[in-house]
């Protein structure tokens, strides 16, 4: 948001910002509760393959997208409820 010229008063909740796809896109991986069988514990984290390092899953997305690897997402059957 600060790139985009919001001030850090100014933020909110992800749900002031639905009207905005990328928020809304960062704000389904920064769920604290997911559960992703690939680390640890819950929260908001993944394994990054190539690096074999655990980062933010939207921090993931980026770095896969940027080398060019397409991604899926496997989710349960309460994924998003």
């Amino acid at each position: 948001l600060n790139g985009r010229g919001v001030e850090n008063k100014d933020f909110n909740t992800y749900g002031a910002r639905r009207g905005n796809d990328e928020v809304m896109a960062r704000g389904t991986f920064g769920n604290t509760r997911i559960i992703n069988k690939l680390v640890p514990k819950p929260g908001f984290q993944t394994l990054h393959v190539p690096s074999n390092t655990v980062v933010d899953t939207f921090d993931a997305a980026q770095a896969y997208k940027e080398a060019g690897i397409p991604t899926i997402i496997l989710a349960g059957q309460d994924y998003g409820s």
